[in-house]
């Protein structure tokens, strides 16, 4: 059994939550999608993660003792490698944001299949509501805040403000995360986001605990962010070096560098 075991309350809150689409309209056929739906994509999920072998896991060690020693922390990780990490961060029980569009309705009940817990709104609905009530979660204890950090349009491997809102405002560290698969299937989307093929070997790499002052101004928090994407792109590179493969989604490399034309 994985380490992170599912709690039976999940089911409850799942429950909860598809009896409450206060803002929508659904059809008979998108209501039984929504309740059937869900369950039959989180237990493929889950399968197709689990037959996959992780080879190495790289400073779990030091990850899981900060998030002990500070009751929380925010996890940010690349849109392109989500698919593994719908798995892991579930697992995690981390907090993330959802859209509060008729389709985040079908993603929110699958977030919270898989373990999840969820705040919701978009950079485009809600937003700012929703990064104070994930602050407020990450303030309360015991939540991690995860972050596709350069979504949902990128620009790829592009790290956004918000991880470094939430660890200023929580006092809790950013501990960056990322996965690599020796064998793949790689979509020709903006960011080149792949799927491990099921039954391959896996490696995933914890990143250093980054703590960002309470105090900090605009500046010092543009530095962090740069350092923490620095470091991510590395972690990418490295995961997908592993196995003697070249960089995936990288700009520069198999994406247009920033400001070329695609």
């Amino acid at each position: 059994m994985h380490k992170y075991c599912l709690p039976p309350v999940r089911t409850l809150v799942y429950i909860e939550a598809m009896s409450d689409n206060k803002h929508y309209t659904f059809k008979w056929h998108e209501r039984l999608l929504l309740r059937c739906g869900p369950p039959l994509v989180a237990a493929l999920l889950k399968l197709w993660c689990r037959s996959c072998r992780v080879v190495a896991r790289e400073n779990e060690e030091r990850e899981l003792a900060a998030v002990k020693q500070y009751d929380g922390c925010v996890y940010p990780t690349w849109h392109q490698r989500m698919f593994y990490f719908f798995y892991d961060f579930g697992a995690r029980h981390v907090t993330m944001m959802i859209s509060k569009s008729k389709d985040g309705e079908y993603a929110n009940a699958l977030a919270l299949r898989l373990g999840f817990y969820s705040v919701r709104g978009s950079a485009t609905r809600g937003g700012r509501t929703a990064m104070h009530a994930l602050i407020d979660k990450v303030n309360g204890g015991g939540h991690k805040a995860g972050m596709m950090a350069d979504g949902p349009k990128g620009p790829p491997r592009t790290l956004k403000m918000g991880s470094v809102i939430i660890a200023r405002a929580t006092g809790r560290p950013i501990i960056p995360m990322m996965v690599g698969a020796k064998r793949k299937i790689v979509f020709k989307s903006w960011d080149r986001y792949f799927l491990p093929v099921p039954f391959t070997q896996v490696v995933l790499l914890h990143g250093d605990p980054v703590f960002v002052p309470p105090d900090a101004d605009e500046a010092q928090c543009e530095e962090i962010r740069r350092l923490v994407e620095t470091r991510m792109n590395e972690m990418a590179d490295r995961c997908d070096r592993w196995w003697g493969g070249e960089p995936v989604g990288k700009p520069g490399h198999d994406l247009p560098a920033p400001g070329e034309e695609k």
